[in-house]
């Protein structure tokens, strides 16, 4: 009796259950779609991987084997005269060479960082007229892992994970077409976390004051952007980006530049070039220059 009671109760809620549904579907399914369609969207995973092996080769060298992984994706929301893009820009790899010539087992032989990448960007805009908005910016950049340069045969920390890590905030002026946009600020925050102190001891970062883990400055910020494919099957992204400190000579204006080439050999392989050069006196003097060649198998959802 109990068994038929509860089996009737459950058909009972159920059957409300359906009919609640029937009734709210049509709306919420409309609803949905309605959100939906304001948003378009991609995600791309790109794998790379290489290896080298010598054995007693007369030119000398030594085996090394390297792999990396990127993701990049775009989430754009457009709704009347408001717009919010978001774009994630991650990247990691690392490589191992065979130095000792006893093979990647051997202790003395370690893998190293050959990429290491966070970049994550959200602009909220307001159309005004044409195709300029007023707009608001975040932006995060920092890395997964450790760091480290090598010089005078010393291996010196230069980043750790998160830090440091650079928050730039901005609100000013932006033109957006369907593939370029270039963003205007006067009023911008650059706020660098540094939260491992033995970054701040070193003084590699320009910061040697220990236990002070951010340093905020207020100054100027101009991003242009272009993506499209400028033939058939190879696609161009590029990024420029200018900081000036408001406290600093107008000389000592942070720049970034990066181009992203992406080209389609056939349904499963593509090869790409990323060049990536920057300069930041708070670093040292001199550019930062990073170049990558390679065959990747992408996907893409």
């Amino acid at each position: 009796m109990k068994h038929k009671l509860l089996l009737l109760i459950t058909l009972s809620v159920l059957s409300i259950g359906l009919k609640a549904q029937d009734a709210v579907s049509p709306a919420a399914e409309n609803t949905l779609k309605d959100t939906v369609k304001h948003w378009k969207k991609s995600n791309t995973i790109i794998f790379t991987t290489e290896q080298t092996y010598y054995n007693n080769w007369s030119a000398g060298g030594f085996s090394s084997f390297s792999f990396s992984g990127y993701y990049k994706a775009f989430y754009n929301y457009l709704n009347g005269k408001n717009k919010w893009d978001n774009t994630f820009d991650l990247g990691y790899g690392q490589m191992i060479q065979d130095v000792t010539g006893n093979g990647f087992k051997d202790p003395a032989n370690h893998f190293q960082k050959s990429e290491d990448k966070i970049d994550i960007n959200s602009i909220y805009g307001y159309k005004l007229f044409s195709d300029w908005y007023a707009s608001a910016l975040l932006n995060l950049k920092s890395q997964f892992d450790n760091g480290f340069k090598y010089e005078n045969g010393d291996t010196i920390l230069v980043a750790s994970t998160f830090s440091p890590a650079v928050l730039t905030s901005s609100i000013g002026l932006e033109y957006k077409k369907s593939y370029f946009s270039a963003l205007f600020s006067f009023l911008t925050g650059k706020t660098t976390f540094v939260s491992d102190n033995r970054l701040l001891t070193s003084g590699v970062l320009g910061y040697t004051t220990p236990d002070e883990n951010w340093y905020f400055s207020l100054g100027s910020f101009v991003k242009f952007f272009f993506q499209k494919d400028i033939f058939t099957n190879i696609n161009l992204l590029a990024k420029l980006e200018f900081f000036y400190d408001y406290n600093k000579p107008f000389l000592d204006t942070d720049i970034s530049g990066e181009i992203f080439l992406n080209m389609k050999i056939n349904k499963y392989l593509n090869a790409f070039i990323s060049i990536q050069a920057i300069l930041d006196h708070d670093f040292n003097e001199t550019v930062q220059f990073k170049e990558r060649f390679g065959l990747s198998i992408p996907i893409t959802f």
